[in-house]
């Protein structure tokens, strides 16, 4: 895909008009008129700035898009320790980040997931595969068990508890890719080692 095209494709997922994306980035709109429509090469600094804007990345503006599956073995997946021994991820996704990561995280009675005080860009759809976890997005609270799932705006301020007396295990699609949004916290008492695992699956 085209760069120009590639930032009107983004603009238009995010809801932004031409006028709000030059708001956004600082650019004018005849300039993002001409970067869309392939009339001029923005530098790599404007690249900058239409990135932040849109809430992706250059190198996903940049890198050209492959249509042949992108694969991680189990054995080459990145892993990164966070809190301590509290939590691990697992990096699954493609490098650089795509415009969806799909992340599967595993919360440990007493722990959470996501900062309520964290919002960001973008949506997000959690399926719960095990256990009982509860959702606080915005002012909003509600249980999920196995089964259930949830679609909500991220730019909400949210968390993921598990309350409950045993592990939960939820399926978490986010867009755009970014998981900072869920970056694992520690029980408020991790006596007993609980954990939050979180692994990307895209």
């Amino acid at each position: 895909m085209q760069l120009g095209r590639k930032i009107r494709d983004l603009r238009c997922r995010r809801g932004f008009t031409v006028q709000q994306l030059a708001v956004a980035s600082g650019l004018s709109k005849g300039f993002i008129s001409q970067v869309e429509n392939d009339h001029t090469s923005p530098s790599l600094a404007t690249l900058k700035d239409l990135a932040r804007a849109l809430d992706t990345t250059v190198s996903y503006l940049v890198v050209e898009e492959d249509d042949a599956p992108y694969v991680v073995r189990e054995r080459e997946r990145p892993r990164l320790q966070l809190n301590g021994e509290n939590s691990r991820v697992e990096v699954l996704s493609a490098r650089p980040l795509r415009n969806l990561e799909l992340l599967m995280a595993e919360i440990l009675p007493g722990a959470s997931a996501g900062d309520e005080h964290y919002p960001r860009h973008g949506e997000e759809c959690l399926l719960c595969l095990e256990g009982r976890v509860t959702v606080t997005c915005g002012v909003h609270s509600l249980v999920l068990e196995a089964g259930d799932s949830c679609h909500f705006d991220g730019r909400a301020p949210h968390t993921i508890q598990n309350l409950g007396s045993t592990r939960a295990r939820v399926l978490i699609a986010v867009t755009p890719a970014g998981a900072d949004s869920i970056a694992p916290r520690p029980p408020a008492a991790p006596a007993h080692g609980d954990r939050v695992e979180v692994a990307s699956l895209t």
